[in-house]
C-alpha cells in the first residue's frame, strides 16, 4: 500500500513537471482580435485614452482643453503563458511568474513609436522608432499597461474616424 501512493506521488510530480515544462512552449505571437477603447481621466482634467487596434496597433492620445497629441505604435511580442488560476509566465523563467488577478488576457510586447501628431508645440512622445517594452494587461472592463490602468469604454463615431486617421498608412 505504501509502495502504491510512492509510485503515485511520483507519478503526478512528474506530470506536473511535464505540464509545466510543456505548457511553456506554446509561444502565442501578438494578434489583437477586437477593437477596444480604454480612458483614464487625470486630476487635473488631461484625459488619456487608449486604442488597441487589430490587427498589432496600439495609438495613445493624450488630450487638455484643445491640446492633444497622439503617438501610433506598432507592437510585437507574445501572450504570456498562462497556467492556471492567475498564475502567468512572461517566459524569462520560473523567475518571470506573476500573477495578474482578474486577467482574461497578458501580452508581453515591444512597441515602437510608427507616428505621432497633435497640436502641441512640442510633443511628449520620443523620436519616430524609439521603442519600449511592457505588459499589456487585460481585464473585464479595463486593460492595463504598465503601472497605468485605463477603464474600457464604448467605441465612438469619433474614435472610429480617429483610428482610421492615426493607421492611414502605417503597416
Amino acid at each position: 500500500m505504501k509502495l502504491t501512493f510512492k509510485k503515485i506521488g511520483i507519478g503526478l510530480i512528474i506530470a506536473l513537471g511535464l505540464f509545466l515544462a510543456l505548457k511553456g512552449t506554446i509561444i502565442t505571437v501578438i494578434h489583437f482580435d477586437n477593437k477596444v477603447v480604454c480612458q483614464q481621466i487625470n486630476p487635473n482634467g488631461e484625459s488619456n485614452t487608449i486604442y488597441i487596434v487589430p490587427p498589432n496597433t496600439v495609438i495613445l492620445k493624450k488630450q487638455f482643453n484643445d491640446q492633444y497629441e497622439y503617438g501610433v505604435f506598432k507592437a510585437r511580442g507574445v501572450n504570456a503563458t498562462h497556467y492556471f488560476g492567475p498564475i502567468y509566465s512572461k517566459g524569462e523563467s520560473f523567475l518571470g511568474w506573476r500573477i495578474y488577478s482578474g486577467a482574461t488576457d497578458v501580452w508581453k510586447v515591444e512597441m515602437e513609436l510608427a507616428d505621432k501628431k497633435g497640436n502641441l508645440a512640442e510633443s511628449t512622445f520620443g523620436e519616430i522608432g524609439e521603442t519600449f517594452r511592457d505588459m499589456i494587461i487585460f481585464r473585464d472592463k479595463s486593460v492595463e499597461i504598465g503601472k497605468y490602468t485605463y477603464d474600457q469604454i464604448n467605441l465612438s463615431k469619433e474614435d472610429e474616424d480617429l483610428i482610421e486617421k492615426a493607421t492611414k498608412g502605417i503597416k
